[in-house]
Parts: structure tokens; C-alpha cells; sequence
């Protein structure tokens, strides 16, 4: 660092004498040029630094997801991810299910991925009320299964939130609502954090069932889908399939 008083001192002084010898007032000139750069007698600027901070835009507890037992693969902890989570070559495993019509669905369950956290496995404005009110933890699925002969295909997200001591449902009431309404985001589903089934699309298709079911402080929300062809809004056999499963895995 310079002494800044002392030097504009001598800078008045070089700039306001004459000098009568070329070479005099070569070096005058290169004294005045310095007078002209210095900024209040700094000899240069002095760029700040900030540090940047590693808090996220989110609230991130320690080990936001953790990976069941049951999967082969970490759970995604982003709403959309690059990474590709092939199907795997055989069911982690098979459920049956047996209706109260006498009807059995054979269910193969490819994918379940545990996660302790919602906010961040969720899309839209629903990742403000997930933020704002956090659930107990997320269970995810990818599974297949047939009705009425046809091949089906469904991710399955299911959640639950304490409620207060007067209201122990409000949570979970509002949070339905929110997945019920348009235009609000949804939880990820698993195909949208990179799963895959052995075959079918490669993301939830635009014709599909979409169902929200809900038990006390717990929710599950369901999209179904034909896998051999394209599926009514609505459709009634698939809608069923998602009371006749609920809760039975």
C-alpha cells in the first residue's frame, strides 16, 4: 500500500512546474500519468471476496434419504436426476393379493425406495406445503401386475404427517387436496427420479389413473397405466385396482 497524501503532494507539484529540458518533461509526464490512475491513494482496487455459502435453498436435515434394504440401488435425492436405475432382473418381490370379490392380483414389486424426507422428492407449489410441514417419511414403489388379463403398470408413493394435538388429520386433508388439485406438482414419482420397470415407457404416460386414497395421518398417492396399450381417463377397472391394493402391501 502507498502513503496516498504524500504522493498527491508530489503530483501537485510535477504537474504544475514547467520544465524547460525534454527530458524533464518526459519525467513529468510519467508522474503526472501515475497521479491520474491512483484512486484515492490506493496504488489499485481491491476486489472483495465473499464466501460462498453451502446452505441450500431447502431445510436439509443430516441424511436426508436413506436407501432400503430392499433396493439395489441409492435412493435419488434430487426431483429429477440423470441417473438411469435399470429395472432389475427379477422382483425384489411377488405379492398376492386377494380381494373381497375373490378376485387375486399377483403383484411384482420391482422397485421400493424408503426416503425420510418429501420436500425433496416432490415437484411444484406442493414443495412449499412439503417444506412448510413435513412428512414422517416417504415409501416409494414401481410394480406390475395384470386386470383383466391386460398387463398394467404403477408407481405408488405413500406418505403420512403427525398433525397437531387438535387436529390430527389437518395435514393430511390438506396435503390430498393439494395433490387433487390442478396445476400444484405432485410427489416424484419413481420413474421420474430415473427407475425403470423391464418394459413399458419410460415415464408415467399422459393417459393414465390418477388416484389419491387417504387413512388417517397417512396418504397414498397412485398413477396406474396399461402397459400393452392406452388407458382410458378415469378407467374403472384401474381405479379399483387402487382401493382393492391399498394398504395391502
Amino acid at each position: 500500500m502507498r502513503d496516498g497524501s504524500a504522493f498527491g503532494m508530489l503530483c501537485a507539484v510535477m504537474v504544475n512546474r514547467r520544465m524547460l529540458v525534454v527530458a524533464g518533461l518526459i519525467a513529468a509526464t510519467s508522474i503526472v500519468a501515475g497521479c491520474t490512475s491512483t484512486t484515492s491513494g490506493n496504488g489499485g482496487a481491491e476486489v472483495p471476496t465473499t464466501a460462498v455459502s453451502s446452505t441450500p435453498d431447502f431445510p436439509i436435515a443430516p441424511a436426508t434419504s436413506e436407501t432400503s434394504a430392499k433396493t439395489t440401488t441409492p435412493a435419488a435425492s434430487t426431483s429429477a436426476t440423470s441417473t438411469i436405475h435399470p429395472a432389475p432382473p427379477t422382483p425384489v418381490r411377488t405379492v398376492p393379493v386377494n380381494t373381497a370379490e375373490g378376485a387375486t392380483y399377483v403383484v411384482k414389486i420391482w422397485w421400493d425406495v424408503h426416503n425420510r424426507t418429501c420436500f425433496d422428492h416432490a415437484y411444484g407449489s406442493i414443495v412449499t406445503f412439503l417444506t412448510t410441514h413435513p412428512c414422517g417419511g416417504l415409501e416409494r414403489f414401481l410394480a406390475t401386475t395384470t386386470v383383466n388379463g391386460r398387463p398394467v403398470g404403477f408407481a405408488m408413493s405413500q406418505t403420512g404427517f403427525p398433525g397437531t394435538s387438535h387436529d390430527l388429520y389437518g395435514e393430511t386433508g390438506k396435503f390430498i387436496q393439494l395433490e387433487e388439485a390442478d396445476g400444484t406438482g405432485s410427489l416424484n414419482d419413481l420413474m421420474r427420479e430415473g427407475y425403470r420397470l423391464p418394459s413399458g415407457p419410460t415415464s408415467v404416460p399422459p393417459g393414465e389413473v390418477f388416484n389419491v386414497l387417504g387413512q388417517d395421518q397417512g396418504a397414498t398417492v397412485w398413477d396406474v397405466w396399461y402397459l400393452d396399450g392406452s388407458t382410458p381417463s378415469n378407467d374403472p377397472a384401474l381405479t379399483k385396482l387402487t382401493q382393492d391394493l391399498f394398504l395391502r402391501f
